[in-house]
């Protein structure tokens, strides 16, 4: 998959500009804050309608501007879509602000696409960000989103059944705190519980269908995962004796060869005294966490910032690797700010694993981190992106 063409309209610091990238390594140099984070960040929200580093969508729109698109030529290079290698396929993503609320609209060609679960796979991208150190230092929250956005990109059942049962979850967890008010209302708590149990039994059965699914998917995710993210971050590390290894938590107790189905049925049958005194749901997927082990290290307790920087790129670019074995087709890397905290030889090392996707896009300040490095070179001041001469970089 590749990127032949970008547009921004009134994105972040972009009033307009159009972009012809080339396949291969590109990279984007210039000083801090001049839009080269901004053109990552547009293809992100290209893949998942979404910007991973903030929240509102209306603080994508140029400052006192009210509606802002991007527009993408992807070429892909599977048989994936319409049986023909280098089919082209073209998205547009509007959105406007409509009083206090922002307004979207999502076309591939000149389809609207209404589902979430419909865009996303349309362009596949794997993104590092320095702020994806959360990964690792955040809370458990961050690392069941950068779960259920993964494998969602990959696998959008995934992400339908976690729309599923989050919705599933909010009833189950409205029901139990009305029992628990009931409960605070009254003395004598006598049969109260039993007034709903039937429809507590329909939310456990519906929680358990899909919250099964997901753990499932998430612990072959993992298992998956798991040699390709030891074998990456053992060359970028250089150090053989310390595996780097992901340590799935499940929120559900497992017993070995147990059915998650089984397992998480269980689980909610011996908390439910304690579901009705907390008013919500001990067990689940909504519960699970990730430990990052280097060796017998837990990199989030005792970690230097160094190592949990190198664990995230090397989880990054071993991820790009699964989506390509899994999808059959070659995701873009994109590598904001990878380098400049890196040696000479891990800076190589990076632009190694880079040129080994169809396309990768990174961000550096120092034009000097990629000599040598076959890289198709733009510069970025104040909103405008400017063809670099290659001859002169490489």
């Amino acid at each position: 998959m590749v990127v032949r063409s970008l547009h921004l309209s009134n994105f972040r610091n972009y009033a307009s500009q159009d972009l012809t990238l080339p396949p291969g390594l590109v990279a984007l140099t210039g000083d801090n804050g001049q839009g080269k984070t901004n053109l990552l960040e547009a293809l992100c929200v290209l893949s998942t309608t979404k910007s991973p580093l903030i929240e509102r969508d209306r603080d994508l729109i140029r400052w006192e501007q009210r509606q802002a698109r991007l527009e993408a030529e992807i070429e892909l290079s599977s048989r994936m879509a319409s049986g023909r290698e280098g089919e082209r396929r073209h998205l547009f993503y509007d959105w406007r602000l409509e009083g206090n609320s922002v307004a979207r609209e999502m076309r591939v060609g000149g389809v609207p696409q209404s589902a979430i679960a419909q865009w996303l796979g349309q362009l596949q991208v794997v993104a590092f960000f320095p702020h994806d150190l959360v990964l690792i230092t955040g809370d458990p929250s961050e690392r069941r989103r950068f779960l259920n956005l993964e494998l969602g990109k990959t696998r959008p059942s995934h992400f339908a059944d976690a729309a599923r049962y989050r919705r599933v979850l909010q009833q189950r967890n409205a029901l139990l705190k009305y029992f628990l008010d009931r409960r605070g209302k009254s003395q004598s708590t006598s049969g109260e519980p039993n007034a709903g149990l039937g429809t507590l039994s329909e939310w456990n059965r519906q929680l358990v269908t899909y919250g099964a699914r997901i753990l499932e998917q998430r612990t072959q995710f993992l298992h998956e995962l798991a040699p390709i993210l030891a074998e990456v971050h053992r060359g970028l590390s250089g150090i053989a004796g310390q595996t780097l290894t992901i340590e799935y938590v499940a929120g559900v107790k497992n017993a070995r060869d147990e059915s998650w189905s089984r397992a998480f049925g269980t689980a909610l049958e011996a908390d439910y005294d304690t579901d009705l005194r907390r008013g919500n749901t001990q067990s689940g997927p909504h519960r699970d966490d990730l430990v990052f082990w280097l060796g017998s290290m837990d990199l989030r307790r005792f970690g230097s910032q160094g190592q949990q920087r190198l664990a995230v790129l090397s989880l990054k670019i071993a991820l790009a690797r699964w989506v390509r074995d899994t999808t059959g087709e070659s995701p873009i890397l994109l590598l904001d700010d990878a380098l400049s905290e890196l040696d000479g030889t891990r800076r190589a090392l990076v632009l190694q694993h880079a040129s080994t996707f169809e396309q990768s896009i990174l961000t550096a300040t120092d034009e000097t981190f990629i000599h040598g490095a076959p890289a198709h070179v733009f510069q970025v001041a104040a909103g405008r992106v400017r063809d670099a001469d290659y001859a002169d970089i490489c």
